[in-house]
């Protein structure tokens, strides 16, 4: 009985921060360039609780991992925006490299493109100093007349962490991508699919505390029956 509890009381900890990684998902819906967080449940034990039958336990297998599934572009009209598809832009925030599927771009005080963070964009040559001028096309190339003058630093990668919800941490891997200008790409975020998942998950929470009830009640009969 005491096993029975603590498996539910894990099992609702468990569904508090799946909830937790829905909820974050749901808040970013409107997020340029913001990747799905997932999670996946793993089934530890199934046994039978008296008026309840057959209840399953289970863990967190994986907490959270992100759906790099490309989302639709937006335009914007908006020269300094960009949306790779089939790849990530490469920024330097203090001295760590991050990627973005999406940027919206501002120039700072120095003429250096940069992201609403301050991390500067990085260009084959390094932090790219912008030109009104300069327009970029399906390459990444950004050209000047008609030259190139430098290419943004564009790969796909091997996502392994996430920062700030839409920069990610990853190894390189050679892509085949296109770039437009002018475009963000939308979040990625399957609305109708994490409220689906967030209802399942009150339904498996209102069944633990049920099974907690029962436990706690048969064991208090024990007790009784004891003293």
């Amino acid at each position: 009985m005491l096993r029975g509890i603590y498996n539910a009381v894990s099992s609702n900890l468990m569904l508090l921060r799946a909830q937790d990684v829905i909820e974050d998902n749901l808040l970013h819906i409107q997020t340029p360039g913001y990747k799905q967080k997932n999670f996946a449940f793993t089934l530890t034990e199934q046994r039978p609780i008296v008026g309840l039958g057959n209840v399953s336990f289970g863990g967190l297998l994986s907490y959270p991992y992100v759906s790099i599934e490309q989302a639709s572009l937006e335009e914007t009209g908006r020269n300094l925006d960009l949306a790779v598809s089939g790849g990530f832009l490469a920024v330097d925030a203090n001295g760590q490299r991050l990627w973005a599927s999406s940027l919206r771009m501002l120039v700072d005080e120095q003429g250096y493109l940069v992201t609403p963070e301050g991390y500067r964009v990085l260009g084959k040559n390094g932090p790219i100093k912008w030109n009104e001028n300069y327009n970029v096309d399906q390459q990444g190339n950004i050209l000047l007349n008609d030259q190139i003058v430098d290419s943004f630093l564009i790969s796909d990668v091997n996502v392994q962490e996430v920062v700030n919800d839409r920069y990610f941490v990853g190894e390189q891997l050679q892509s085949s991508f296109r770039v437009f200008q002018t475009y963000l790409e939308t979040s990625n975020v399957d609305e109708i699919g994490q409220v689906t998942a967030l209802m399942t998950i009150l339904r498996h929470y209102q069944s633990n505390v049920k099974v907690v009830q029962a436990e706690d009640a048969a064991l208090a009969k024990i007790i009784n029956i004891m003293v």
